[in-house]
């Protein structure tokens, strides 16, 4: 294949040598789930079974009998034309390792890449009462092997799972999981927190056909369907309209969904702390309307879906214990060997071995560390452009206020109308101060529990901050107007501001008093300030609104309201 490319990934030395580059090495499915035994089998009973289904898959990708891959030797190589299996037996740890490595093939109506390889790592461990099972793939490409990256799933997990039932957190069985009563939104809940779980929850939920003015299915989209290609790798979750008002009220609206929309929820939820945007929520006429590459509405939104999944699978963090991939067995392996020798003869070999073993997982973890490497440069990029246009758009969006305000002579708020309920604040927030003030995950979660009567207040104190207070932070150091505005606010709402509580005293009281920020992140920040009103213990007739400020992004960050937090004094 010549082209420009090719002619600049290769070079020659002066012997006439080619030489090719280091290839890229990408991560492209990852998954770590449970087996477990099936009745009267014990675990290490289903470990040996589970090698055996993972053999017969190997024995039909490679030149080689079922029986040679399972037989006792603690190793076992085959090396031919460019292909190679390794597997590590690990009696004493219950532990057994297999990786595969082949060239790229034809695949339906792709051609071969050249200069692309695939390595395919299986692990299995007891674990307990139970068999551990990690799988991972890699895709090795050199410089001039730079067709796009097919991602797909091993057909060995499915594999796996028509023998076992396989589990992460709940069993991977391709199946969509149809709620149906209150209890099974209380066991969704728990699956959502649990923080074992590894893959995302889809939860499909009823749409309404008059609403939408359209006839549509029971579901947008085909909830077998998406359950089979998601299978081993995610969890499809079905809840009937029934339900709706139960799950938002255990949830609250900012977490929920209702009325066909699909809601994306990725592992390590945290409601208190997490950004909802992290879970994707897609509401109905978004999947309608949806476009992907020409595949449109119900369809289209499944192959993005799916899509997002193998993105998601190829990038999260895993914690692979007490699997041992290949590299990392072969290095056990060696060291539990070393520990039986007995003469000097033996040790110097096992040393050797061991060394070996050392060097083959240093140069995996470099080619992983390099792909990692160059995966955080683009993020890094691709993050301070974001911060930089945040940054443009607030100056832009405040001169725009600024200008319509001189033109109008009022502000461009005193338009802006207060809801009569909690439910409808995070909503309000996002269309009416979305770049000057930001409400934290966890001060919409403290919503679902609000008892204040005065909600209107509540409001008016959310707009002030995002208006005088915001002002008054960004004025000049000669500019009084601003600080004399806010003091008229407070004022005029009879509010107090003030700090909330010294860092020392908030340290007693655990992480009341600090948020996670940036969301997602695992930052602490000090809601140092707080504006309140009445200093009576009950909650429906005191007002306490905690926050701090944001000098990077120009914000208001709302870490808890409308209840006053505990402290030694209450």
């Amino acid at each position: 294949m010549a082209s420009s490319g090719t002619t600049s990934a290769i070079s020659y030395s002066a012997s006439g040598v080619i030489r090719l580059g280091r290839p890229t090495v990408r991560t492209t499915f990852q998954s770590v789930s449970t087996v477990l035994p099936p009745p009267g089998r014990s675990a290490a009973e289903t470990l040996a079974d589970a090698v055996g289904v993972v053999a017969a898959w190997l024995s039909k990708k490679y030149p080689v009998s079922p029986a040679a891959l399972t037989a006792s030797n603690r190793t076992f190589t085959a090396e031919e034309h460019g292909q190679a299996i390794d597997i590590v037996t690990i009696p004493e740890d219950g532990r057994w390792s297999a990786r595969l490595v082949q060239p790229d093939a034809p695949y339906k109506a792709r051609s071969a890449v050249p200069g692309r390889t695939w390595t395919t790592e299986i692990a299995l461990a007891r674990d307990g009462g139970s068999v551990r099972c990690a799988l991972r793939v890699l895709c090795a490409s050199l410089p001039y092997g730079n067709a796009p990256i097919a991602m797909t799933r091993p057909r060995v997990l499915l594999d796996l799972a028509s023998r076992f039932t396989v589990t992460d957190v709940r069993p991977l069985d391709g199946m969509p999981w149809a709620l149906q009563t209150e209890a099974d939104l209380t066991k969704l809940y728990a699956i959502l927190v649990d923080p074992r779980r590894t893959v995302p929850v889809y939860l499909l939920t009823q749409p309404d056909s008059y609403r939408l003015g359209i006839n549509v299915k029971e579901y947008l989209l085909d909830a077998e369907q998406l359950a089979q290609k998601l299978q081993g790798f995610g969890v499809v979750a079905t809840m009937p309209k029934a339900l709706n008002s139960l799950w938002t009220k255990m949830v609250g609206k900012t977490w929920s969904a209702f009325m066909g929309a699909v809601r994306t929820y990725r592992p390590r939820l945290n409601f208190e702390q997490d950004s909802p945007t992290n879970h994707p929520l897609a509401l109905a006429e978004r999947v309608l309307a949806f476009d992907r590459d020409g595949v449109i509405a119900e369809d289209g939104f499944t192959a993005f879906l799916v899509e997002q999944a193998y993105v998601y699978a190829a990038t999260k963090v895993v914690d692979w214990r007490p699997c041992l991939f290949y590299a990392d067995a072969l290095q056990r392996d060696a060291e539990l060997a070393r520990s039986r020798a007995k003469d000097d003869g033996d040790w110097k070999q096992l040393y050797e071995r061991e060394i070996a073993a050392l060097k083959e997982r240093a140069e995996e973890a470099e080619g992983l560390a390099t792909s990692y490497a160059q995966d955080v440069d683009a993020i890094t990029n691709q993050l301070e452009g974001a911060n930089e246009e945040n940054h443009k758009l607030s100056v832009y969006i405040d001169t725009l206020r600024a200008q319509l305000e001189a033109k109008n002579g009022q502000s461009p708020d005193a338009a802006v109308t207060f809801p009569d309920n909690y439910d409808d604040l995070p909503q309000w927030v996002d269309k009416n101060l979305t770049g000057r003030l930001l409400l934290h995950a966890r001060a919409v979660r403290g919503l679902k529990d609000a008892s204040y009567e005065d909600v209107e207040l509540v409001y008016k104190a959310l707009l002030a901050l995002a208006n005088e207070y915001r002002s008054m932070r960004l004025r000049t150091a000669d500019d009084e107007a601003p600080k004399v505005a806010w003091e008229r606010k407070l004022g005029e709402l009879e509010l107090k501001y003030e700090g909330s509580i010294t860092r020392e005293r908030a340290g007693e009281q655990g992480e009341m008093y600090f948020v996670k920020y940036p969301l997602g992140s695992g930052t602490n920040r000090f809601l140092d300030m707080h504006l309140r009103k009445g200093k009576t213990k009950d909650d429906k007739l005191c007002l306490a609104i905690y926050f701090f400020w944001d000098e990077d992004r120009r914000l208001v960050v709302v870490g808890w309201l409308p209840g006053h937090l505990d402290n030694r004094l209450t």
